[in-house]
């Protein structure tokens, strides 16, 4: 068995338990869209979360060529990545609905461990790949770095716009980068 064989049923486990969470609570709030109410912000992070999603899975597509697993702690350090993307996804949204329940009020309460699971995964993206493959991408490292204090300066700000655009300009951002990899790999 290759290390892709053994690594990507692994790490495709917990980005699909991701993806499966996201979209089970996305139907909750559908079926009690008019007991609650909504705000366009959790919402725009739950679509955040799920590009996160699939570019962290697209991520892995090239792990083969990319490293070689030497031991145990390294599949750990390397799983953390899609770990943290299933905790972004679960904390997107609510898993209970409850009646008169405002999803501003649901993602305010829960935005400090949202923003700090968005920004250690941000900053996790440049460690691992510079343990693994002794490269620095220094330009996405500097993006990341920046995105990730832009990020935690949210877990301060009250003012549900702020969230709604620097979440507007992080999903533009993922959006844009999903279709740029595709076509250099393509």
């Amino acid at each position: 068995m290759s290390q892709f064989e053994y690594l990507v049923p692994f790490v495709g486990f917990i980005y699909a338990l991701a993806a499966t969470d996201l979209l089970i609570s996305m139907h909750r709030l559908i079926i009690e869209r008019k007991n609650i109410t909504i705000n366009a912000v959790p919402i725009l992070w739950a679509i955040v979360a799920f590009l996160t999603i699939i570019n962290g899975w697209w991520g892995f597509f090239n792990i083969n060529n990319s490293i070689v697993l030497e031991n145990a702690g390294q599949l750990f350090l390397l799983s953390l990545i899609p770990m943290l993307v299933f905790l972004i996804s679960s904390l997107s949204l609510p898993h209970v609905v409850t009646p008169n329940m405002s999803l501003w009020d649901y993602f305010y309460e829960h935005k400090m461990p949202f923003y700090l699971c968005h920004a250690l995964y941000l900053l996790l993206i440049p460690v691992v790949s510079f343990i693994f493959t002794t490269s620095v991408n220094t330009p996405q490292t500097v993006r990341f770095v920046i995105l990730s204090s832009v990020l935690l300066s949210l877990i301060w700000l009250k003012n549900w716009r702020w969230h709604f655009f620097i979440g507007l300009f992080y999903m533009i951002s993922l959006f844009h980068s999903l279709f740029v990899y595709v076509t250099r790999v393509v």
